[in-house]
């Protein structure tokens, strides 16, 4: 359910941007151009959680542009996990 909810922003906002007018379209487009922003930051800041947890840049990159922190939480308790033991 969690990535579900991020799809709901995107697709929101899109159709926002797109469909609406007035308040609507500008809501639309500061919540797309917010979320964007916020998942390449994301991206920036956990690019070496990344590299630990191995495979594709581009992969994570895109996950990360997706869905934010519901990518990368997962690979981050992983990861801690796998230290501990």
């Amino acid at each position: 359910m969690q990535k579900q909810s991020v799809w709901i922003i995107w697709i929101g906002s899109l159709a926002a941007m797109l469909l609406g007018s007035g308040w609507i379209e500008t809501v639309g487009r500061w919540a797309f151009g917010l979320t964007l922003v916020a998942h390449i930051v994301e991206f920036i800041i956990y690019r070496s959680l990344f590299q630990r947890a191995g495979g594709s840049m581009g992969h994570h990159f895109v996950q990360t542009l997706i869905y934010g922190l519901f990518h990368w939480t997962p690979i981050k308790e992983r990861l801690e996990a796998e230290e501990v033991s």
